[in-house]
């Protein structure tokens, strides 16, 4: 089913940012699945401590990926080039809060149980826990939203509108 998509105007300028510092600020998350010309559909959220808070626009983008002369120690620059927008999907915000929010809780509840114990449990166990849990549970998730966004997501097609 295609997406009405609106291209970039005046009225509709686009998103005025996407930065973020120390996990506070703007970015895209929720993107389909890429079309044949590269684009795909992505929201803006506002985001605290990486985590999306509200939803504040939806928009047809293309990633040019990390940009290497934006790029120093300090900073990530990501190159993307907005062609439109469109309506945000209920569908989409609620699978960005369900991962967002729910991963997280995934990974840190079974550490929490496991010091809630640690009295119980040889000197050892813990230590090897908060090593052993996030270095494979972050890495595995990472690749499974990469999956999911490359095979499982929704395409969608745009169906370019004249005006609002």
């Amino acid at each position: 089913m295609p997406d009405d998509v609106w291209p970039i105007s005046a009225e509709h300028p686009g998103p005025r940012s996407l930065r973020s510092a120390n996990g506070i600020g703007f970015e895209f998350k929720g993107f389909t699945r890429k079309d044949e010309s590269g684009y795909c559909f992505a929201t803006r959220w506002f985001m605290v401590f990486g985590l999306p808070i509200a939803p504040l626009g939806r928009y047809y983008v293309r990633d040019h990926g990390i940009d290497p002369a934006g790029t120093n120690h300090l900073t990530i620059t990501t190159r993307y080039e907005i062609a439109g927008w469109s309506r945000v999907r209920a569908p989409e915000v609620a699978r960005t809060y369900a991962y967002g929010w729910l991963t997280p809780a995934a990974i840190l509840a079974p550490l929490l149980v496991l010091l809630g114990h640690a009295d119980y449990l040889p000197w050892w166990l813990p230590l090897v826990a908060l090593v052993v849990w996030p270095l494979t549970t972050i890495p595995l998730t990472v690749a499974m939203l990469m999956y999911y966004r490359d095979y499982l997501a929704p395409q969608r097609k745009p169906k370019w509108q004249a005006g609002p």
